[in-house]
């Protein structure tokens, strides 16, 4: 059995505590945030671009079936995109009629 100084066995400790205490405090700040700007009205979201959605699945696509996997992929990126589109919009105009 190997012998390992206490010293040694604080060094991780620490670190993971320190870890810890730094991901819990933005948490924190952004629930103030949150509370802060509950009363003023949200900017609306952003437009998402299909293109950018056609890139992103047609790479993917292409990563995992190939020239007709790049192509299947760019079509739904694209159709994922404009759902998402879509879906923004009725959320900004369901908020309107408020």
């Amino acid at each position: 059995m190997t012998f390992v100084p206490r010293k040694m066995k604080l060094i991780p400790a620490f670190a993971g505590a320190a870890l810890l205490v730094t991901t819990a405090a933005p948490v924190r700040a952004e629930d103030a945030k949150a509370q802060q700007g509950a009363a003023e009205q949200q900017p609306p979201e952003k437009h998402h671009s299909k293109a950018k959605g056609a890139l992103v699945g047609g790479v993917g696509g292409a990563v995992v079936g190939g020239k007709k996997g790049a192509a299947v992929g760019a079509a739904g990126g694209a159709l994922y995109q404009h759902h998402k589109n879509k879906k923004a919009g009725k959320k900004q105009a369901k908020q309107q009629d408020k």
